[in-house]
C-alpha cells in the first residue's frame, strides 16, 4: 500500500518578515529528497495555498521557528479536524529552541517531535511507520549531526510547478560557524561550532538546475559562508568555472563574518562569481560591547574593514544590536555616525535578545535578568525583548525612538547613500555586477503586483516616498547620483534599488513609532553590579565544545570585570564630587 506524507509550511504571515519577498520552504524540498520509496509526497506552502484545500495524508510533517507557533497550531488543528487518524510530526528550530527554554510542552499536541537535523531521523521514522513498528518510538526523536557532505539534491520535480511563486532560489551550502558570540544560538547546537559544508559539486548541480528554470537570484543559506575558508575558495572557484562554461549571469546574497576583509583575492573572486549582498553582523561600534559578547573577529578596526569590503562593490547588510551591558549613552549617535562614515546602506537595528540555549540566555537567567513569560513564546509589541538591561529603560526606549526618526529621515538616508557611492568611486578594487544584482526590481515587482497583500504594501512603499516631498526629493537626488557615478562604475542601479528598498522597509515598519510602542525593562535600582563579573562561566556540555565555550566565557568575564571596575570608579568620582554635608553650627 502506498503511503502519503504532506510537508506543511505554515509560517506566521507578517509582511515585515520579508517585506513581500517570498522564499521557498527549502526545508520541505530538502527533506522530501530523503523520503523512502513507496511514499507519495506533497509539499504545501500555506502562504500560496489555502490550508483547507490540503488533501489526506498518513503523515503531516511541519517545521518552523518560534514566531510560527500560533500559525502552526492553527493549521494543525484544521488538518487534525479533517484527518483525525493521521499522524502529525514537527521539527525545525522551534523544537530545539523550546526544549532549551523548558517549554517543549507547548507542542504536546503533535504525535512526535524531532530535535535537530531530520535527514536521517525522518526516513527512519517513516520506515517504521510503514511497518507499523512505532510502539517503542519515543515522543521526542533526537538526531545526530547530519553530515552535510552526504546531502541529496532537493526535489526539483516538486519545486518546478511552484517556482513562479518565489523570489529567486535558496541554496543551502553549509551549516555552523567557528566563532564564539555569546548571544548566538548557532554555535551552541551540538557540533555546530564549526562549519559543515555541502559538496561543491552538488551546489553547482543545484545552481544549474535552478538556472535552467530561469532563476538568476540566489540566497546561499548558511551560518557563515567563510567559516571554512579553504572550502569557500573551492566553492567560489567552482561557481566561476560554471559561469564561464554556461554563460550564466547570476547574483548571490549570503551571510558571513567581517574577517573577509583580510582576503582581497577571495573578495575579487566572489565578485566575479556573482556575490552581490553580504549580511555581516557588525553588532556594535563599541569595542567593549563586542568583547563582552566574545565577537572578537569584530574587535579590531571596524571602519577600515567595512570600507575594504565595500570597495570591491559588495553591498553590506549590517546587523546592529543595542543593549549590551557595556553599551554607553552615546551608542545611538555613534551608530548613526558609523553608518554615515562607512556608507553602509542596509540594516535593521534591534535590541539584544537572549535566545534559548545560548550562554547569554543562561547568564541572564542565572542573574535574574531574564524576563520569563510562562506558556508564551512571542509577543506583539513593535519593540520588545526578554532581557532586563543595565541601562535605564526610559533612556533606551526614548533613544531608540529618536534613533529611528533620524535613521529614516531623508537627510540621513541621502547622506549615507552619497557616502556609499563616494567609497566606490575612490576604489581601485571595484568589480561591477555582471547581472542585475541580487535585488532585481523586475523580479521583485513580478511578485509584488500579482499578490493582493503585496500590492497593498508596494503601494504603501510608493506612498511613503511621496507622502513627504523631502522623501521623494532625496530619492530623486539619490537616483541622479547613481546615474552620475554609473558612468565610471557600471551596475550601481542595484545599489540604488537596495538603498530605497531598505529605507522604505524601515520607514514603513517604524512609521509613527512612539515611546509606548517600545516595551523594555531595566534591572532594579538595587541590582548588585558587582555580581556581573561572577556570572560569565557557562556550561555547554551538549555542545561538546568545552574548551571553546570556556574561551568565550573568559572574554565575557574580562569585559564584565572591566565594566564593573569602571562603574565603581565612576561611583567613587561622583561621591567625591558631592559637597560634604556638614551640620551648620552657630557662633557662640
Amino acid at each position: 500500500m502506498t503511503r502519503r506524507i504532506a510537508f506543511i509550511h505554515a509560517p506566521e504571515i507578517r509582511y515585515d518578515q520579508n517585506y513581500g519577498t517570498l522564499f521557498s520552504p527549502l526545508w520541505a524540498y530538502t527533506l522530501a529528497a530523503h523520503v523512502p520509496d513507496g511514499w507519495d509526497v506533497t509539499i504545501v506552502d500555506c502562504i500560496v495555498e489555502r490550508a483547507d484545500t490540503v488533501g489526506a495524508a498518513d503523515v503531516f510533517a511541519f517545521s518552523g521557528i518560534n514566531q510560527d507557533i500560533a500559525s502552526i497550531r492553527e493549521v494543525h488543528d484544521l488538518l487534525k479536524g479533517k484527518f483525525p487518524d493521521a499522524t502529525f510530526i514537527l521539527g525545525g528550530p522551534i523544537t530545539w529552541s523550546l526544549e532549551q527554554e523548558g517549554k517543549l510542552g507547548l507542542l504536546d499536541y503533535f504525535d512526535r517531535l524531532f530535535i535537530l537535523d531530520g535527514e536521517q531521523t525522518l526516513p527512519d521514522f517513516l520506515n517504521r511507520f510503514d511497518r507499523g513498528d512505532l510502539a517503542d518510538v519515543p515522543k521526542i526523536i533526537r538526531a545526530e549531526r547530519f553530515p552535510l557532505d552526504k546531502a541529496l539534491p532537493i526535489r526539483f520535480d516538486f519545486y518546478r510547478p511552484n517556482a513562479h511563486h518565489y523570489y529567486g532560489a535558496l541554496v543551502e551550502v553549509s551549516r555552523g560557524c567557528p566563532f564564539l558570540c555569546e548571544f548566538c544560538d548557532i554555535r551552541v547546537l551540538p557540533g555546530n561550532n564549526r562549519s559543515h559544508n555541502k559538496d561543491v559539486g552538488l551546489i553547482i548541480e543545484e545552481l544549474d538546475a535552478y538556472f535552467s528554470l530561469g532563476v538568476t537570484q540566489f540566497q546561499f543559506a548558511c551560518d557563515n559562508f567563510i567559516g571554512d575558508i579553504v572550502w569557500a575558495r573551492k566553492c567560489v572557484d567552482a561557481i566561476i568555472a560554471w559561469k564561464r562554461k554556461t554563460g550564466a549571469r547570476i547574483s548571490i546574497f549570503t551571510w558571513l563574518t567581517i574577517n573577509l576583509y583580510k582576503m582581497p583575492d577571495l573578495m575579487a573572486n566572489m565578485r566575479e562569481a556573482g556575490f552581490s549582498i553580504l549580511f555581516i553582523g557588525i553588532e556594535s561600534v563599541n569595542r567593549n560591547s563586542l568583547l563582552e559578547t566574545a565577537k572578537v573577529q569584530n574587535s579590531g578596526s571596524l571602519k577600515p574593514a567595512v570600507l575594504a569590503i565595500q570597495s570591491h562593490g559588495f553591498i553590506i547588510a549590517p546587523g546592529f544590536i543595542f543593549g549590551f551591558d557595556s553599551d554607553t549613552e552615546t551608542m545611538f549617535d555613534d551608530t548613526l555616525e558609523f553608518l554615515i562614515e562607512t556608507g553602509t546602506i542596509g540594516g535593521d537595528p534591534s535590541f539584544l535578545t537572549a535566545l534559548p540555549g545560548t550562554p547569554l540566555f543562561a547568564r541572564m537567567r542565572r542573574t535574574g535578568r531574564l524576563v520569563e513569560r510562562d506558556n508564551t513564546v512571542t509577543t506583539r509589541e513593535k519593540v520588545t525583548t526578554n532581557i532586563r538591561y543595565l541601562q535605564d529603560s526610559e533612556f533606551l526606549a526614548n533613544g531608540f525612538v529618536r534613533f529611528m526618526k533620524a535613521y529614516t529621515s531623508p537627510k540621513f538616508q541621502l547622506a549615507r547613500f552619497r557616502r556609499h557611492l563616494e567609497i566606490i568611486s575612490q576604489s581601485e578594487n571595484f568589480v561591477p555586477n555582471d547581472g542585475v544584482g541580487y535585488g532585481s526590481p523586475r523580479e521583485y515587482l513580478k511578485l509584488q503586483l500579482k499578490d493582493p497583500v503585496n500590492r497593498k504594501y508596494f503601494l504603501a512603499r510608493i506612498g511613503y516616498l511621496l507622502y513627504r516631498p523631502t522623501n521623494f526629493i532625496a530619492a530623486l537626488r539619490g537616483w541622479w547620483l547613481m546615474k552620475r557615478y554609473s558612468r565610471r562604475f557600471p551596475g550601481l542601479g542595484i545599489n540604488f534599488n537596495y538603498w530605497v528598498y531598505v529605507w522604505t522597509n524601515m520607514g514603513l515598519k517604524y512609521w509613527g513609532l512612539r515611546r509606548k510602542d517600545v516595551s523594555l525593562r531595566s534591572v532594579d535600582a538595587d541590582f548588585d553590579f558587582s555580581s556581573l563579573a561572577d556570572s560569565a562561566p557557562v556550561d555547554l556540555k551538549p555542545n561538546a565544545d568545552g574548551p571553546k565555550a570556556a574561551h568565550q566565557a573568559r572574554y565575557t568575564d574580562r569585559a564584565l570585570k572591566a565594566l564593573v571596575a569602571g562603574r565603581l570608579d565612576q561611583t567613587n568620582v561622583e561621591k567625591e564630587a558631592q559637597p560634604a554635608n556638614h551640620e551648620s553650627r552657630s557662633d557662640p
